[in-house]
């Protein structure tokens, strides 16, 4: 499988969305599956949180910066 570039929350829901597809194929998902798919979802959810933050403190310095008259 290729390296994916996770820059945007679609990126991440597109991953999300084959590992349940992979697994929902699965007759009997095996537990090294169950633990790829469980570990994908966890560092998806921290990726999703790090990009929300990085929003978020480009909003704050735009607002800082408007407040300072920049």
């Amino acid at each position: 499988m290729a390296d994916k570039r996770i820059q945007k929350p679609q990126h991440i829901r597109q991953i999300i969305g084959e590992q349940i597809n992979g697994l929902r194929k699965s007759e009997f998902p095996d537990k090294s599956e169950i633990d790829k798919a469980r570990a994908i979802g966890y560092l998806s959810s921290v990726a999703l949180t790090a990009m929300k933050d990085g929003e978020l403190e480009e909003r704050i310095t735009a607002i800082e910066k408007s407040l300072k008259g920049e």
